[in-house]
């Protein structure tokens, strides 16, 4: 019986896909839902079919970690992975139904974490990556322990790969566990205005701090008892910045291997850790080390994370927020970029976004004020007027600026002769939407 579930499960969602496929409509979690509704336990076959399974979950940098462990070991192995961002069960199944193959040698999910619970029941993962924890859909998740409660407790005896410069993701006690971070570099900061976490875990006084690389990650202790930052297997350091790209080398001290010069063409220090994260699990998984090495130098990040499209001579970068943190260091992205732009930002409250939207007035605006040529800002969204009013009460002077639909309006922003670079900053129900819109324009220059 639970074979004939199965089969009539992916015979469904198979269906489905192909409608979908036909209709030019987005298979990422549809023919998953449809599957998983036939048959409950088909995260057990998946699970059956992936030698290995290695599953990444933490607030923000879920999907660029994913993709790039995909790009690193895929030319190597059978991989089966949800790459398009959808990290919820039926994402998951999804994937598999959109891959579907006898076995695979490697899976890599992402996950969400609130997904944690029901995906953890069934698969069982070998590696298991946390990114950071970081203050996102409160109305969802809760607070920062519950989040991280809900990482650290699914780990479930894999191998953790974990982030050393979350004060938070550090304290895991877990016996099976190796370490990654990212040394000070140019772009660290000594002081930060954005902190979702201030307190030890351990004994709950203040962290001090000798630099900030994003948010509360970076260099802490805990002058009361002592806790701080452990040592790190995995590590990137002699970090330079030139050009908008990274330069640095990556460390295995356990086994003394160096990588020299990598080029990083993906800004924003964030994406350093989610290299790190990479990197760590290609090493782990013994790929060689001239192959981490170019395949890291040839990625390009997609799915709008930074993602750069060309359209009327113009570069649109589209980039997820979704939270105070991941729209703070967005505009310190922007502010490191001195050529005439306009900024875009949609704003909604979708279920999928969060309902609750005053996380705006914990990112820090400010920075805008160290943003060169702006030649105008624009918002868009269900609450256009909210994120324009948290502008307006932020130290940048808001001069130049129109709300639009964006939807129909997207191609007079794009036009602007004044601006040579357009940045497009949704969360997350406008995301694809954004990019549809923005693709269908280059495809139609053609």
């Amino acid at each position: 019986m639970k074979n004939l579930r199965f089969y009539l499960a992916t015979f469904a969602g198979t269906t489905a896909k192909l409608l979908l496929k036909l209709l030019r409509k987005d298979a990422t979690s549809a023919p998953g839902k449809i599957a998983y509704k036939i048959c409950p336990d088909i995260l057990k076959e998946i699970d059956k079919r992936c030698n290995f399974k290695i599953l990444v979950s933490g607030t923000n940098g879920k999907t660029t970690t994913n993709n790039l462990i995909n790009w690193i070991i895929s030319p190597d192995k059978t991989i089966l992975s949800n790459l398009k961002g959808s990290n919820m069960v039926n994402g998951i199944i999804s994937a598999f139904i959109n891959n579907l193959k006898k076995s695979y040698e490697i899976a890599c999910f992402e996950v969400d974490e609130g997904s944690l619970p029901v995906v953890t029941k069934d698969l069982k993962a070998d590696i298991f990556v946390t990114t950071n924890v970081f203050r996102d859909q409160l109305d969802r998740y809760g607070e920062l322990d519950r989040v991280k409660d809900l990482i650290l407790s699914h780990i479930d005896g894999a191998l953790a790969v974990i982030n050393a410069d979350d004060p938070n993701l550090a304290s895991y006690s877990g016996e099976k566990k190796v370490f990654y971070s990212v040394d000070e570099n140019a772009l660290s900061r000594l002081a930060n205005v954005t902190l979702d976490s201030r307190f030890c875990p351990v004994c709950n006084n203040k962290l001090e701090y000798t630099f900030y690389n994003v948010g509360h990650l970076g260099k802490y202790i805990c002058s009361q008892c002592g806790y701080k930052n452990p040592e790190s297997r995995f590590l990137i350091t002699n970090i330079k910045y030139e050009d908008g790209s990274f330069v640095f080398d990556f460390m295995d001290r356990e086994n003394s291997i160096k990588i020299q010069d990598i080029r990083w063409k993906i800004g924003g220090i964030y994406n350093l850790y989610n290299v790190c994260a990479a990197m760590s699990v290609a090493m782990l998984l013994g790929i060689e080390t001239n192959k981490i090495k170019e395949r890291v130098e040839a990625f390009t990040n997609k799915l709008g994370r930074m993602e750069e499209i060309e359209v009327y001579d113009k570069r649109v970068v589209i980039s997820l927020v979704k939270n105070p943190i991941g729209m703070s260091e967005t505009l310190k992205v922007i502010a490191d970029d001195p050529c005439p732009k306009a900024i875009v930002f949609i704003l909604n409250d979708n279920a999928a976004d969060g309902k609750d939207v005053s996380w705006i007035w914990d990112a820090d605006f400010d920075i805008l004020s160290e943003v060169k040529n702006i030649r105008t800002l624009f918002f868009g969204g269900k609450r256009k007027e909210d994120i324009a009013l948290r502008v307006k009460y932020s130290s940048f002077e808001l001069k130049d600026f129109e709300f639009i639909d964006f939807e129909k309006d997207l191609k007079k922003v794009i036009s602007l002769k004044e601006a040579h670079k357009i940045y497009i900053l949704p969360t997350y129900t406008a995301l694809f939407k954004t990019k549809k819109i923005v693709e269908n324009l280059k495809k139609n220059m053609r």
